[in-house]
Protein backbone atom coordinates (compact mmCIF):
# COMPACT_ATOMS: atom_id res chain seq x y z
CA UNK A 1 0.00 0.00 0.00
CA UNK A 2 1.43 3.13 -0.79
CA UNK A 3 2.17 5.38 2.20
CA UNK A 4 0.81 8.47 1.22
CA UNK A 5 -3.23 7.23 0.46
CA UNK A 6 -5.56 6.53 3.37
CA UNK A 7 -7.19 3.01 3.73
CA UNK A 8 -10.43 3.93 1.88
CA UNK A 9 -8.77 5.48 -1.23
CA UNK A 10 -6.37 2.30 -1.55
CA UNK A 11 -9.71 -0.08 -1.25
CA UNK A 12 -11.71 2.10 -3.28
CA UNK A 13 -8.28 1.59 -5.89
CA UNK A 14 -8.97 -2.04 -5.73
CA UNK A 15 -12.38 -2.12 -6.34
CA UNK A 16 -12.32 0.12 -9.12
CA UNK A 17 -9.80 -2.69 -10.74
CA UNK A 18 -11.43 -5.27 -9.76
CA UNK A 19 -9.00 -6.47 -7.52
CA UNK A 20 -10.38 -5.92 -4.04
CA UNK A 21 -9.61 -9.16 -2.46
CA UNK A 22 -6.18 -7.70 -2.71
CA UNK A 23 -6.69 -6.00 0.21
CA UNK A 24 -7.41 -8.75 2.79
CA UNK A 25 -4.57 -9.55 4.37
CA UNK A 26 -2.95 -12.42 3.81
CA UNK A 27 -2.92 -14.20 7.44
CA UNK A 28 -6.64 -13.80 7.68
CA UNK A 29 -7.16 -15.42 4.61
CA UNK A 30 -4.49 -18.63 5.10
CA UNK A 31 -5.22 -19.16 8.83
CA UNK A 32 -9.40 -18.42 8.88
CA UNK A 33 -10.39 -19.93 5.54
CA UNK A 34 -12.35 -17.25 4.82
CA UNK A 35 -15.31 -17.68 2.17
CA UNK A 36 -14.04 -14.97 -0.72
CA UNK A 37 -17.66 -14.23 -1.62
CA UNK A 38 -18.09 -13.18 1.68
CA UNK A 39 -14.74 -10.89 2.47
CA UNK A 40 -16.03 -9.51 -0.88
CA UNK A 41 -19.28 -8.12 0.50
CA UNK A 42 -17.72 -7.25 3.96
CA UNK A 43 -15.38 -4.88 1.87
CA UNK A 44 -17.87 -3.74 -0.55
CA UNK A 45 -20.07 -2.76 2.46
CA UNK A 46 -17.18 -1.44 4.32
CA UNK A 47 -16.58 1.45 0.95
CA UNK A 48 -20.66 1.92 1.02
CA UNK A 49 -20.50 3.32 4.79
CA UNK A 50 -17.04 5.22 3.90
CA UNK A 51 -18.69 6.81 1.40
CA UNK A 52 -17.58 10.51 0.51
CA UNK A 53 -20.89 11.54 0.40
CA UNK A 54 -22.91 11.03 3.72
CA UNK A 55 -26.25 11.28 2.08
CA UNK A 56 -25.14 8.33 0.29
CA UNK A 57 -24.45 5.75 3.20
CA UNK A 58 -26.41 3.23 3.98
CA UNK A 59 -28.49 2.90 7.11
CA UNK A 60 -27.47 -0.03 9.67
CA UNK A 61 -30.62 -1.85 7.88
CA UNK A 62 -29.43 -1.48 4.62
CA UNK A 63 -25.75 -2.70 5.08
CA UNK A 64 -26.94 -5.50 7.10
CA UNK A 65 -29.01 -6.88 4.49
CA UNK A 66 -26.39 -7.17 2.10
CA UNK A 67 -24.08 -8.35 4.40
CA UNK A 68 -26.77 -11.09 4.79
CA UNK A 69 -27.21 -11.39 1.36
CA UNK A 70 -30.55 -10.50 1.44
CA UNK A 71 -30.59 -7.83 -0.73
CA UNK A 72 -27.73 -7.00 -3.60
CA UNK A 73 -24.29 -4.99 -3.71
CA UNK A 74 -24.71 -1.32 -3.64
CA UNK A 75 -23.96 0.52 -7.06
CA UNK A 76 -20.37 2.09 -6.26
CA UNK A 77 -18.71 3.96 -8.92
CA UNK A 78 -15.10 2.55 -10.07
CA UNK A 79 -13.30 5.49 -8.90
CA UNK A 80 -13.87 7.11 -5.19
CA UNK A 81 -15.96 9.94 -5.77
CA UNK A 82 -14.32 13.33 -4.68
CA UNK A 83 -15.93 14.72 -1.32
CA UNK A 84 -18.10 18.26 -1.81
CA UNK A 85 -18.14 20.79 0.86
CA UNK A 86 -21.26 23.23 1.15
CA UNK A 87 -19.84 26.58 1.68
CA UNK A 88 -22.04 28.96 4.04
CA UNK A 89 -21.77 32.35 2.18
CA UNK A 90 -24.09 34.29 3.37
CA UNK A 91 -25.68 37.60 2.00
CA UNK A 92 -26.50 40.47 3.36
CA UNK A 93 -29.51 42.43 2.27
CA UNK A 94 -30.93 45.78 3.48
CA UNK A 95 -34.13 46.69 2.85
CA UNK A 96 -37.68 48.09 4.65
CA UNK A 97 -37.41 47.18 7.91
CA UNK A 98 -34.87 44.72 10.08
CA UNK A 99 -31.54 43.76 8.21
CA UNK A 100 -31.49 40.12 7.80
CA UNK A 101 -28.61 37.91 6.90
CA UNK A 102 -29.58 34.85 4.03
CA UNK A 103 -26.96 32.42 3.12
CA UNK A 104 -26.85 30.10 -0.07
CA UNK A 105 -28.38 26.92 2.05
CA UNK A 106 -31.42 28.78 2.37
CA UNK A 107 -31.15 29.66 6.31
CA UNK A 108 -32.19 33.07 7.61
CA UNK A 109 -31.10 34.80 10.33
CA UNK A 110 -32.50 38.06 11.13
CA UNK A 111 -31.45 40.72 14.42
Amino acid sequence: MDSHIGLVEWVWELYGKGKLLLGVDERLDHELDLDKKQLECLMIVGLWCAHPDRSLRPSIRQAIHVLNFEATYPNLPSKMPVPLYHIFSPSVSSGSGEPSITSSVGYQATS
